[in-house]
């Protein structure tokens, strides 16, 4: 019988690791199957987009790495971090009736405050998806460069969460998103515009040294946010920062 496809066929449970990515490029490397999910309580060195660092609160956040076999075609490789961002959104409001949002390229966002975050690498043949969850904890329990720009669904569900309920509708709605988006990129496009705050919005995009003000026009079939300048010019980008002029 074949390896089951679905994405959480397999978890791989740890305690402390420097980051699940790290774990899961080695299970990689060694022919783990599509689907193989590393989850671990705590990060040493968690990692962000563009070399950042990620904070997980150990046994309050969900850290998490999918090894994926199945993968998009080169044009729509940069909708794999949506495809993740939207997972936590149904997520969240299947079982706490939450309504999240999302922020270009790859955030979930309440109120404009980060509430997770995702990030995709290739390893070989394979691709790494992580995504790292704010659940419980309050807003004083996140460090200090991050409390005013962040926050966790407990506060905003106003009661602490069950991590390992949540944890299983994060990864059966990745493994529903992740169909999709092989299916039907353009819906799964239609559904990240609907959510993404950057649209219709006042705007910031640092690209490099480059800054650019405009107003977001949403995404285009590739991933990348349009952005109308002053002076009339649309520009698309394909990985920049952004930040809202006007945040909620």
């Amino acid at each position: 019988m074949p390896p089951d496809p679905r994405i959480g066929a397999r978890i791989v449970r740890l305690e402390e690791v420097t980051s699940t990515i790290d774990v899961a490029r080695r299970l990689a490397r060694k022919g783990a199957e599509h689907g193989t999910v590393v989850i671990a309580d705590r990060q040493s060195a968690g990692r962000g987009r563009l070399g950042r660092s990620w904070c997980t609160l150990p046994g309050k956040s969900l850290a998490i790495t999918a090894i994926l076999r199945e993968k998009p075609g080169p044009d729509h490789l940069p909708l794999v971090g949506m495809t993740a961002a939207l997972a936590v959104v149904n997520a969240a409001r299947s079982r706490l009736g939450v309504r999240l949002q999302t922020k270009w390229p790859n955030d979930v966002v309440y109120r404009g405050r980060k509430v997770a975050g995702t990030l995709a690498e290739l390893s070989g043949n394979a691709l790494l998806l992580s995504l790292g969850l704010n659940v419980n904890g309050r807003e004083p329990d996140l460090p200090p460069e991050i409390r005013a720009t962040a926050t966790t669904l407990q506060v905003i569900a106003g009661a602490p969460l069950d991590r390992e309920a949540l944890l299983a509708a994060v990864v059966a709605a990745l493994d529903r998103q992740w169909g999709k988006l092989l299916r039907d990129p353009a819906a799964l496009l239609r559904r990240w515009d609907r959510l993404d705050i950057t649209r219709g919005a006042f705007v910031t995009i640092t690209e490099g040294e480059d800054l650019f003000i405009g107003t977001g026009l949403g995404v285009d079939p590739h991933g990348c946010l349009r952005v109308r300048l002053a002076d009339g010019r649309v520009l698309a980008f394909l990985a920049a920062d952004v930040a809202l002029l006007h945040p909620p």
